[in-house]
C-alpha cells in the first residue's frame, strides 16, 4: 500500500465511485500501486494477462453478443493449396474473410514483418460481404505473394499471414490420416497450437481501411480488436486446414474432435519494435496500467471472507493455473521464471487460501502482501491477475477505459512558464533527472526503422552504422536534457520563448505537459543501456494484448500462443460460458506409437 495513491483518469474514478461510494473510495485507492513499483522494465515483464487485457475483451464480447463465424466454403488439396471463405455476423453487421493456403516448402518462416506475403497462410477479412469479382481480385493479389506490389483497399479491414508450426502442423495431419487423433500433450510441446501469427497488416497498411475509417458504432473502433479477431479467424482457419488436407489424403481420415480443437491457439511472435511504439505512445501504456492496476487494488481491497463463492473461484482458478503450468514447457527459460516454479508457488498459496484462520489474512490485499514477501514477481503477478477475475463485475467496468484513455492527444501548451514546467519534472521524473546517463555502457544502443525489415531494430553505437536515423526510445535523455535548458532561463518566461530558441525541446516539453496526470506512462528504465533487455517489455504488451505462456527466444523475440481453450465458433452461436481460462490438455490418446 502506498501514503499517497496515484491519481485516476476521470471515467476510473466516476467508476470506482459507483461501486464503492466516497466513503470507501480511500480504502480501494490505497491497493494502487506507485509506479517506481511495477513500472520497471523488469516488473512489467512479470505481468500476465489479465481479465482487463485486449484478448479477454474482445472474447468476452464475442461470446456475450453471440458473434457467428460460419464457414461458408473451404477446399484444399493434399499438399494445403486452399481456398476458404467465412461470413461474419455482428448483431445486424455481416462482413467476410477469406483466407488462402498455400503448399509448404519446407521453411519454417518466423521474423520479418516484410515476409508477411510469403507466409503458409494469408487471408482478407472486408468490411462488407463484397461481390464475387471483388473477392476474385483479392485473391488475386494474395496469390501474387509479392510485399512490395500487394496493394488492396479501404473495403478491407487487414490482412492475416500466418505460417505453419514445422513439426506440430504435420504430426497433426498425419494423426487424423491415420485415423487418430492428435495427442495434445504433443501439440502442446510446440506451444500448443498449428499456426503462428505472422503479423496483421491492416490500420492503413497497404491501402487497408485505417482505424479512423471505421464507423464510430463498429465493433472493431476498439483497440486491438480487429488484429485479435483475425487471430481468431486464424485459428479456426488452423483447424479447418488439418481436416481438409487429412480428408484429402484419406476420404476416411479423422477430424478434430471439438476438445483437441478447443485446446488449440494461435501462436504468435513478437519482436522489439514493441518498445518504440511504446514510447512514441505512452499514453496508452498508461491506459493499460491503470486499468489493470485499478481492478486489481478493488480485488485486494475486498474482504476474504464476506463472499464464500469468491473464494472458491480463487481456488478453483489456483488449480487451474497449476495443472496449465505444470503442463507448459518453454522453448526456452532464459529471462523468465519457469512454469514449474510458478505452478509450485500457486499449490502453495492454494494452501494458504483454504485455510487461511492461523494466516491472519482479513483482505485479498494481505494474501497478495504475503505472496509478494515469499515468491518472485511473475508468481506474484500471475496471484494478482486471478485476483481480478474473481470481481468480473468490477473488471469489466473498468475495461471500457481502454477505449477512451487511448483517446488522449499530446499538445504543447506554450503558455506555461518555465516555473511550472520545472514543478512537473521535479513532481513526475525525479527518477529520469537522477539517473547517471554518463555511466559505462548507459547509451550502447540506437534504435532504428529498417527498410529492409519493415520494422525497429536495435543497433550498437560505433560498432553498428546509421546512428543518424535514430528512433526515439531515450526517453531520460530528453527529460535531461529539457531540464538542463531550462536552468538558463527565468521561472517566468514563457515555454514558447525556450521552444523558439530551441525547436527540437517542443516533443519532450509537451510530453511533460500531457502526461502530467498520467501516473503509469513511463517507463522506469533506460532503454538504450547495456543492460536493458528489450524482452522484457515485449513480454509486457503481450501479456496487456492476452498472450499465455510468454517465452523469449532472444532479448529480442517473444513467443507464446492467444485464445488457447477458448470456445469454437460453434459453442459461441449455440451460447456458452466465457469462463475458458487454463484449459486442460484433452485425454491423450493410446497406441499412437513414436512422436515428433
Amino acid at each position: 500500500m502506498v501514503d499517497r495513491a496515484p491519481a485516476l483518469a476521470d471515467e476510473l474514478r466516476n467508476t470506482l465511485l459507483r461501486f464503492v461510494g466516497p466513503d470507501d473510495y480511500d480504502g480501494v485507492t490505497k491497493w494502487l500501486r506507485p509506479p517506481e513499483e511495477c513500472m520497471t522494465p523488469t516488473a512489467m515483464s512479470a505481468y500476465k494477462s489479465s481479465r482487463v487485457s485486449f484478448a479477454r475483451v474482445l472474447s468476452r464480447r464475442m461470446i456475450d453478443e453471440k458473434w457467428r463465424i460460419e464457414r461458408l466454403s473451404f477446399e484444399s488439396d493434399d499438399q494445403g493449396e486452399a481456398e476458404g471463405r467465412y461470413q461474419i455476423t455482428i448483431g445486424d453487421l455481416r462482413f467476410m474473410y477469406i483466407v488462402k493456403g498455400f503448399s509448404w516448402d519446407g521453411v519454417e518462416k518466423v521474423g520479418r514483418r516484410s515476409d508477411g506475403a510469403n507466409r503458409d497462410v494469408i487471408g482478407a477479412i472486408f468490411l462488407n460481404v463484397p461481390d464475387e469479382d471483388r473477392i476474385n481480385r483479392e485473391f488475386a493479389t494474395i496469390n501474387t505473394r509479392n510485399a512490395a506490389a500487394m496493394r488492396t483497399d479501404a473495403t478491407v479491414i487487414g490482412w492475416t499471414p500466418a505460417n505453419r508450426s514445422a513439426r506440430f502442423f504435420d504430426y497433426a495431419v498425419d494423426s487424423l490420416v491415420a485415423g487418430n487423433q492428435p495427442d495434445p500433450t504433443v501439440i502442446d510441446r510446440g506451444g500448443g497450437y498449428l499456426l503462428r501469427n505472422g503479423g496483421f497488416l491492416g490500420s492503413g497498411r497497404a491501402g487497408t481501411l485505417c482505424y479512423e475509417g471505421y464507423p464510430a458504432d463498429h465493433p472493431f473502433r476498439h483497440p486491438y480488436f480487429a488484429d485479435l479477431f483475425g487471430l481468431v479467424l486464424i485459428r479456426q482457419v488452423s483447424i479447418d486446414l488439418v481436416n481438409a488436407i487429412a480428408r484429402q489424403r484419406n476420404p476416411e481420415a479423422a477430424q478434430l474432435s471439438p476438445e483437441n480443437s478447443r485446446h488449440l491457439g494461435v501462436g504468435n511472435s513478437s519482436g522489439q519494435g514493441m518498445c518504440v511504439a511504446m514510447q512514441r505512445w505512452p499514453h496508452w501504456v498508461s491506459t493499460w496500467v491503470q486499468t489493470r492496476e485499478l481492478a486489481l487494488a478493488f480485488a485486494k481491497s475486498m474482504p476474504m471472507d464476506v463472499e464464500p463463492r469468491r473464494m472458491e473461484q480463487l481456488c478453483d482458478l489456483l488449480v487451474r493455473a497449476r495443472d496449465y503450468l505444470r503442463a507448459v514447457r518453454l522453448q526456452s527459460e532464459d529471462y523468465v521464471v519457469p512454469p514449474e516454479t510458478i505452478a509450485s508457488n500457486l499449490h502453495t498459496i492454494l494452501g494458504w487460501v483454504c485455510d487461511h484462520s492461523q494466516d491472519n489474512f482479513a483482505l485479498w490485499g494481505d494474501l497478495a502482501v504475503r505472496a509478494h514477501e515469499n515468491f518472485d514477481l511473475e508468481t506474484v503477478e500471475q496471484l494478482n491477475s486471478l485476483l481480478i477475475e474473481i470481481y468480473p463485475e468490477f473488471a469489466d467496468a473498468v475495461a471500457n477505459y481502454l477505449v477512451i484513455g487511448s483517446n488522449r492527444q499530446r499538445d504543447l501548451e506554450p503558455e506555461m512558464l518555465v516555473g511550472q514546467l520545472n514543478e512537473l519534472l521535479r513532481a513526475n521524473y525525479g527518477w529520469a533527472l537522477s539517473h547517471n546517463m554518463a555511466e559505462r555502457g548507459a547509451r550502447q544502443h540506437f534504435w532504428y526503422h529498417s527498410a529492409d525489415n519493415g520494422e525497429q531494430r536495435r543497433g550498437e553505437r560505433i560498432v553498428d552504422p546509421h546512428e543518424e536515423f535514430e528512433s526515439f526510445i531515450d526517453h531520460i535523455g530528453a527529460i535531461q536534457r529539457l531540464s538542463a535548458v531550462l536552468t538558463t532561463y527565468g521561472d517566468s518566461v514563457a515555454v514558447a520563448e525556450v521552444i523558439a530558441d530551441m525547436p527540437d525541446l517542443a516533443y519532450p516539453a509537451s510530453r511533460v505537459q500531457y502526461l502530467a496526470d498520467v501516473p503509469y506512462a513511463e517507463i522506469r528504465g533506460n532503454l538504450i543501456g547495456r543492460e536493458f533487455i528489450p524482452a522484457h517489455l515485449i513480454r509486457f504488451m503481450l501479456s496487456i494484448l492476452g498472450l499465455e505462456c510468454s517465452s523469449p527466444l532472444s532479448v529480442q523475440y517473444v513467443r507464446g500462443v492467444f485464445f488457447q481453450g477458448m470456445p469454437l465458433p460453434e459453442e459461441i452461436i449455440r451460447g456458452t460460458d466465457g469462463d475458458w481460462l487454463f484449459p486442460p490438455s484433452p485425454p491423450a490418446p493410446e497406441g499412437q506409437g513414436d512422436l515428433p
